[in-house]
């Protein structure tokens, strides 16, 4: 079993634990079935609204976003994304618990748990992980339906503004405990699938403990989530750059001996990898993902070159390595998840034992006692006495008297 020192030195095992290929792969195969799953429901959402889907493939190619600029949806459109949307964040917390319980058996050191074995236990305990989040949107739904009922009495004329005035006070602590149970939301879908792969919670006892990290331990929980945050963000730009440079020095390599040929057909293979910000998107945002391909040298995923067919084998050709590009980002990607989960599940452990002195590493009672030796009764021979009874001294033989 790995020694912590339960502090915030912990944390910084996370760049190491996450940079695993077992969890790396776990994670891709959990982003590449939501990934398909949202561009499907989302080029169905824009089939549905009535727009061209060549148009849309033009301006999105396989990561598609609404833009209501450009492509106002109605709201069955808008549906319809939400769901595709979901799928996407569900997929991602399911192989988030596989990684935090590979992440959990490996501290406790097991170092060869299964990836299988991870995705069987993600599955069995799915509710746990979103049933979570949606409990405490119950909760937060609850509470506006008290406030329209409140609005719905307030409109009777006279008694509708002396009830207004009267529950003023308990409507405005109901509204603050809207903002606390949001707050617990967030820190939910963060450490939830931690929380489900160290304990294997149901979902009351998941949420107890999201409650408990937040009430008790509110300074370590942010300080920690944050920097584990950067790490992932750190451990995905480092393998960015080395997948950059692979990619230069392969086609360097390349266009030695095929020359034009290669140029060709890396232009039209940088046709496929085209992302494309919705005008919603935060300039901030849109400027950092900008800058960070600069820095990768990866200028065309914003201006691709125009395709140029040559001919049927460049065609297929370009396919199959823009599908390259997309594997390769996908598993950058995976390696900053992977590096998140088990930096989460570190989290849970330090916290844990912060607000409840308890290491979730021992092993429970129940686990215990099946690991203990079981020793065979011994056979008994005829005339043999009990080991475990009390053996009776021979009487001593009486002094004789002189």
């Amino acid at each position: 079993m790995t020694r912590l020192h339960f502090n915030y030195k912990d944390i910084f095992r996370s760049l190491r634990l996450g940079f695993s290929a077992k969890k790396i792969w776990m994670m891709f195969m959990g982003l590449l079935i939501g990934f398909a799953g949202y561009a499907g429901l989302t080029y169905l959402a824009y089939l549905v609204a009535g727009y061209d889907l060549l148009t849309v493939w033009e301006t999105f190619r396989l990561l598609p976003f609404p833009d209501a600029v450009l492509y106002p949806f109605p709201w069955y459109a808008w549906v319809m994304y939400a769901v595709g949307g979901l799928f996407f964040v569900c997929t991602s917390l399911v192989a988030g618990t596989a990684v935090s319980k590979v992440t959990y058996e490996q501290l406790r050191g097991d170092e060869f748990y299964e990836a299988r074995e991870a995705y069987k236990f993600a599955l069995r305990h799915v509710s746990s992980v979103l049933a979570s989040p949606l409990l405490l949107i119950g909760f937060v739904a609850l509470v506006v339906v008290g406030g329209l009922i409140l609005g719905l009495l307030g409109m009777i004329p006279y008694f509708g503004e002396l009830l207004t005035g009267l529950m003023a006070l308990p409507a405005f602590a109901a509204s603050m405990f809207i903002v606390y149970l949001l707050v617990v939301l967030f820190f939910s879908l963060l450490l939830a699938p931690s929380v489900v792969g160290a304990t294997k919670n149901d979902t009351f006892d998941t949420i107890f403990e999201v409650f408990s990290c937040v009430n008790e331990q509110p300074g370590r929980l942010v300080w920690y989530l944050a920097t584990v945050a950067v790490l992932a963000k750190f451990g995905s730009f480092l393998l960015g750059m080395a997948a950059s440079a692979a990619g230069r020095i392969g086609y360097a390599v390349l266009k030695l001996l095929m020359g034009g040929r290669m140029v060709d057909l890396m232009s039209n293979a940088s046709f496929y990898f085209k992302v494309t910000l919705p005008h919603w998107c935060p300039e901030p945002v849109r400027m950092l993902l900008l800058g960070c391909a600069d820095t990768m040298g990866l200028h065309q995923v914003y201006t691709p070159a125009a395709y140029v067919s040559i001919n049927w084998s460049n065609d297929v050709g370009a396919v199959l390595l823009g599908v390259c590009f997309y594997v390769v980002a996908l598993l950058v990607c995976a390696f900053g998840c992977s590096v998140w989960y088990s930096g989460t599940t570190l989290t849970y452990s330090v916290l844990a034992k912060k607000k409840d002195d308890k290491n979730v590493l021992e092993l429970p009672e129940d686990e215990a006692e099946l690991l203990e030796p079981v020793v065979a009764p011994e056979v008994m021979k005829p005339g043999e006495p009990d080991a475990d009874s009390p053996t009776e001294k021979p009487p001593e033989p009486e002094a004789k008297q002189s």
